[in-house]
Order: structure tokens, then C-alpha cells, then sequence
């Protein structure tokens, strides 16, 4: 498979929690003024970014994304449901040095075993004053023919960048995991290139569906 030299790069990489994402609300010192520098704030429900003298902040309410084939909270089967973020995964806030791109991990459902998530990946504009909002697709039975939509991840452990390529790695409920990884392009989501099972407990179906 094409993304064995990633994985195995990964190997040597721990993709710990960032430092950029503490929950300290304060202005931090700027280190790099080319990079900007996030903080949680609001108990992960709020992400501040900081550039020089530009200061945002993304509430994970505004990030949206059409799921298909999920479970609602209730166990009922539904082909498509359009869910907002409720929180950041703080462990899945992720600055590529080379774009300037920050991918984060955004919780959707929270119901036991039902859990839903999805990734962004927040673009900036030339003069950083804004972010343009891209939906990192999960591929499943059927074709997605648009970019507001995917299949759902399960609960987002870590995020990371690996020479410009995505690394996702979720966990289910029974903490069976998977690593997904999307290889660098001409697009801000780049391209899925597969995925591996890297533990697997009762569940075998941790992948996206044609994996």
C-alpha cells in the first residue's frame, strides 16, 4: 500500500497531545510570527488563535457536516443527519508548519457507544484574518459527491502531520483503533489513502467500510 513509508515512519513518531492546545485563555508569548498559536478555551468548546495582533476565535458550533449511515443517540439508522460540533478533542488540534493549515477534531454526537466525530481543516487566508472551513471526507459504501458530507469516525484520539500528510487515528467503543491517512495535494483535506487497523479488540469494522 501506498502509505506503508508513512506508517512506518510513524512508528518512531509519538503524535502526543500538542502544546498548542492547553486550555489557557490568556495571550500567549508568539514564538514564530509567521505561525500562529491556538489555545482551547471554554472547556473545548471555543478555539482561540492567535496571529501577531489578530486574535480569533472558532466556536466548535459553527462547524457543520452532513453524516451518512449513522445511528442517532436513540439506536435509530439514518441515512444522512447534518451535525454541529459540540466540542475540540484537545489531544486532535494539529498546526502543519508548512501550510499554516490546522486540522482539529471535532466531536459531534456524545451517546456512549454511539459516538460521532468528524476532522475540519481550517485554512487560513493571506492576511490571517479569516479561515476558510474544509470537511475532511470519510469514505464509505457509497460515493460522496460533494464536500459537505462524509461517514462517521468514532471517537478521535490523535491528529497529526506527517510531511504534509493527515494522520487521524479514532478508537471505538470497544477500543479497537484504526489510523487514516490522507496523503498531501493540491487540495487543503488531501487525498485518503487508506487505512490500518492498529489494535483491534471486539469490533473488526474500525476502517472505512471498503478498507
Amino acid at each position: 500500500m501506498k502509505f506503508l513509508p508513512i506508517l512506518a515512519t510513524l512508528t518512531s513518531l509519538s503524535i502526543a497531545t500538542p502544546a498548542t492546545a492547553q486550555l489557557i485563555p490568556s495571550t500567549p508569548k508568539i514564538q514564530n510570527p509567521n505561525l500562529p498559536i491556538v489555545r482551547l478555551i471554554k472547556n473545548g468548546t471555543q478555539l482561540r488563535i492567535y496571529h501577531g495582533k489578530i486574535i480569533q476565535t472558532i466556536k466548535a458550533n459553527r462547524l457543520k457536516i452532513r453524516v451518512l449511515d449513522s445511528l442517532t443517540c436513540d439506536g435509530t439508522p439514518v441515512k444522512r443527519q447534518t451535525l454541529s460540533g459540540k466540542r475540540f478533542f484537545p489531544q486532535a488540534v494539529k498546526l502543519d508548519k508548512k501550510t499554516g493549515n490546522l486540522a482539529v477534531g471535532v466531536l459531534l454526537q456524545n451517546c456512549l457507544d454511539r459516538n460521532i466525530s468528524a476532522v475540519f481543516i481550517l485554512q487560513p487566508e493571506p492576511n490571517w484574518t479569516n479561515y476558510i472551513i474544509h470537511r475532511v471526507s470519510i469514505p464509505g459504501k457509497r460515493l460522496i459527491n460533494d464536500r459537505f458530507s462524509t461517514y462517521p469516525l468514532r471517537r478521535i484520539k490523535t491528529i497529526g502531520f506527517i510531511d504534509g500528510n493527515l494522520l487521524i487515528k479514532q478508537a471505538d467503543a470497544t477500543n479497537s483503533e484504526s489510523l487514516l491517512v490522507y496523503t498531501s495535494s493540491d487540495k487543503p483535506v488531501g487525498n485518503y489513502a487508506g487505512c490500518v487497523v492498529t489494535q483491534q479488540n471486539y469490533s473488526d469494522r474500525i476502517c472505512p467500510f471498503f478498507d
